[in-house]
């Protein structure tokens, strides 16, 4: 009967042991957030050394300042159809996409801009003009059925990840190079002032971001919607200076301070979806950028008093917008 007892008790303490030992293992465990689209998601484009790709870029500082793993196998140029073609490869030595997808908790795509990009955008800007929308709305009509795609895709490989679809900002401005002077002409014979120019190409974008919201009217639940084009345009229309730095001199990518603010929105909604921790996020953002200020501005500003008003700052928005009006007009040291 002892012997009974005691090989009982030794079951127990193993058996706690080994639970105890798997739920730290599973706690310990970062949460994996994998990046796929376009070169706006591969943050490569307009970052200037390369070497701060990964302060600078949405994908890295979403995942630092998260402490998650962050894997990014976005892809320059690509179209949706590009990205589906993507997911649907099975791995090979060097193209890991499938297993990644299906080990990520959290999928952050950035899609569709290209399906417009390369195509003639002075000719749709010009028949827009017109009201002629027979172009876009048949790039539209392609790209909704490639999309709903792409989403079933990924929820089949990984139905249990929480998947983020970032539409498309606005990033034209009168000065826009993605105006042909030829675009140009026709557009002023046409009595439009490059002062429209962005108006005509927000009518575009609403079109092609449709794409995102219409489906997500008749598939509710199916992701979240990081709706850039919205956010860009309601910090120019507050901002207008602000706005404009949130482009590249490229006139398509986001600068540094456009990648921040697509980095602030998934924060924010990783926040409210209980992905992410408000104050250990806001610290550590605190420190990534106090961190570039004494190793870039320190010969070009006042590191101490900018630091301080970071440090003040009570969201992750009020420091990217504390960062870049101090670093404005300086240059780095790298």
């Amino acid at each position: 009967m002892k012997k009974l007892i005691v090989v009982l008790i030794v079951f127990v303490l193993l058996s706690i042991a080994i639970f105890s030992f798997a739920a730290v293992g599973y706690h310990q465990r970062p949460t994996t957030i994998l990046f796929l689209g376009d070169s706006i998601a591969e943050g490569i484009a307009g970052m200037s050394p390369i070497s701060e790709r990964e302060r600078y870029a949405y994908y890295a500082v979403v995942g630092t300042r998260n402490n998650y793993k962050f894997i990014n196998q976005a892809v320059s140029g690509s179209r949706s159809r590009d990205l589906l073609k993507r997911i649907k490869r099975e791995d090979t030595d060097v193209k890991i996409s499938r297993t990644r997808i299906q080990q990520a908790d959290i999928i952050h795509v950035s899609i569709l801009g290209n399906d417009l990009l390369l195509n003639d955008l002075g000719e749709i800007i010009i028949k827009a003009a017109q009201e002629d929308f027979t172009i876009i709305d048949n790039i539209v009509a392609n790209s909704s059925q490639i999309f709903a795609e792409i989403v079933w895709c990924l929820k089949a490989l990984n139905p249990n990840a929480t998947l983020f679809f970032q539409n498309v900002y606005n990033p034209i401005f009168e000065d826009s190079w993605l105006i042909t002077q030829s675009a140009r002409n026709q557009l002023d014979a046409l009595g439009i002032e490059p002062s429209q120019y962005r108006e005509l190409a927000g009518i575009l974008l609403i079109k092609l971001n449709g794409i995102m919201s219409d489906y997500l009217k008749e598939n509710p639940d199916a992701f979240y919607l990081m709706d850039a084009f919205s956010e860009f345009d309601r910090l120019y229309q507050e901002d207008p200076e602000w706005g404009r730095d949130l482009i590249s001199v490229d006139c398509v990518h986001p600068s540094f301070a456009g990648h921040a603010v697509l980095a602030d929105m998934t924060q924010a909604k990783l926040e409210e979806i209980g992905l992410a921790k408000p104050q250990k996020a806001l610290k550590n953002y605190k420190e990534m950028k106090k961190e570039q200020l004494n190793r870039l501005y320190k010969d070009e500003l006042d590191v101490n008093t900018a630091s301080v008003l970071i440090d003040k700052a009570k969201s992750c928005p009020e420091v990217t917008k504390t960062y870049f009006q101090a670093i404005k007009g300086k240059l780095p040291s790298y």
